[in-house]
């Protein structure tokens, strides 16, 4: 069928995951950005052509974890009421620290909440994506495309989009480019947008893993000598009880434990873990990433902005990243809505994507992301050591947490994502 694009769109969103379909569901749901013309352009099929040409790389066998808050803004932005259905409740959290003394627990019950947050696989996440999309009238999916080339323009950008299949090419303007492609952004490379790396010579060994016990919907993080171990609930699949795994693995042994057959793999992990949760009965597809924290040096510039792991990518130690960025396309959302002096509504505002609203996003923004980027590098740095001083810090801290009720209650609220 003849992929037909028009030459101009309000906001032109690179990359089709997560948080690039979010935003276009976000701005949907806002009565003042919900006329706004918006085009999502993506290299791989979305979900709901997923079958013909593989998964994309966003909704494969990873899972998410929700903060509290962020079940409130998936609720905003019109998909919480789709994602629910595949979302397991965080009734209680378990952090500690293997071999050593010390640990603290969270429990719903102490924060008058439904839940501390949620687990959902990304593959529910992506298909309530997808139908949204689907229906939003104003939104244009094109997809497998890429964006080839990126220059300024009066008022604006103008990109060229081209299709995988026909290879055919459209020059197409756009007062708002959002590029939310991912870590390794080409068009951020031919832009010259800069990105610090810090590589912390981990890997994250990811798979669902099948429970001989019910997990009672609790999450664990358990810090070992090579980093985060993390098993958080899933929903029950034919019976059986599950979890997923997310084990920090030093480098030099992220490739070998890849290699072990399920037995062997299932032995190591109860060995490091333990036996809280009974017997490890089977493990599902395994996935390796490389684990770095990466930071763009500009996330703004007029008409342009980055969002998710192209502006920020974070360890995955504590879950923040999807949280940290649905508050970002929180409040780019209610910055575009804000109507200027005399401006009826955005969508007739000229000052779209000028570096003003930009920069008020930005300031709206900064706190936050380096309060995350803080948080998780400095927990990373402080629970993947051995060094004498720092295993008494972690026993402290976590001894600090259990016997200092309002210490305990703030690091909680902000485990939920609230201030």
């Amino acid at each position: 069928m003849p992929v037909t694009l028009q030459e101009n769109y309000d906001v032109l969103i690179v990359g089709g995951g997560m948080v690039g379909a979010t935003l276009a569901c976000a701005l949907a749901a806002n009565p003042a950005t919900s006329q706004l013309s918006v085009l999502v352009v993506e290299t791989q099929p979305l979900p709901s052509t997923a079958t013909q040409h593989g998964v994309h790389r966003s909704f494969d066998s990873r899972s998410t974890a929700l903060s509290a808050a962020s079940r409130e803004l998936l609720q905003r932005f019109g998909l919480w009421d789709s994602v629910k259905e595949g979302a397991c409740p965080i009734q209680r959290i378990h952090v500690s620290d293997q071999g050593r003394f010390g640990k603290t627990t969270l429990n719903r019950e102490d924060f008058s909440e439904s839940a501390l947050g949620y687990v959902v696989e990304n593959a529910v996440f992506g298909s309530a994506l997808a139908a949204r999309l689907d229906s939003m009238e104003q939104c244009q999916v094109c997809a497998p495309a890429a964006v080839h080339s990126a220059v300024p323009i009066d008022a604006g950008m103008r990109v060229e989009v081209r299709l995988e299949e026909s290879d055919e090419a459209f020059e197409i303007d756009t007062k708002l480019l959002v590029i939310a492609e991912g870590g390794r952004s080409t068009l951020c490379d031919q832009l010259g947008i800069a990105r610090s790396s810090h590589d912390y010579e981990q890997h994250a060994l990811i798979a669902n893993v099948a429970l001989s016990r019910p997990h009672e919907g609790v999450a664990f993080e358990r810090f070992t000598n090579t980093g985060p171990l993390a098993l958080l609930p899933l929903l029950p699949a034919e019976g059986e009880s599950r979890a997923s795994l997310v084990w920090t693995l030093a480098g030099e042994d992220a490739q070998a434990f890849s290699e072990l057959d399920d037995e062997k793999l299932l032995a190591r992990l109860q060995e490091k873990f333990g036996w809280r949760l009974g017997r490890f009965a089977r493990i599902g597809a395994r996935a390796i990433y490389p684990l770095r924290l990466q930071l763009a040096q500009e996330q703004v510039r007029p008409h342009t902005v980055l969002l998710g792991n192209v502006a920020h990518t974070l360890h995955p130690v504590a879950g923040q990243g999807m949280n940290l960025s649905l508050r970002d396309i929180d409040a780019l959302v209610a910055v575009l809505a804000e109507s200027e002096a005399g401006q009826a509504s955005a969508i007739a505002s000229s000052s779209l994507g000028s570096m003003a609203q930009l920069n008020r996003y930005l300031s709206a923004r900064e706190d936050d992301q380096d309060l995350m980027v803080a948080a998780t590098d400095g927990l990373t740095k402080l629970f993947s050591s051995d060094a004498q001083a720092k295993v008494w810090l972690r026993k402290a801290g976590l001894l600090s947490l259990e016997l200092l009720p309002t210490l305990k209650t703030r690091f909680g609220t902000r485990a939920m994502g609230f201030d």
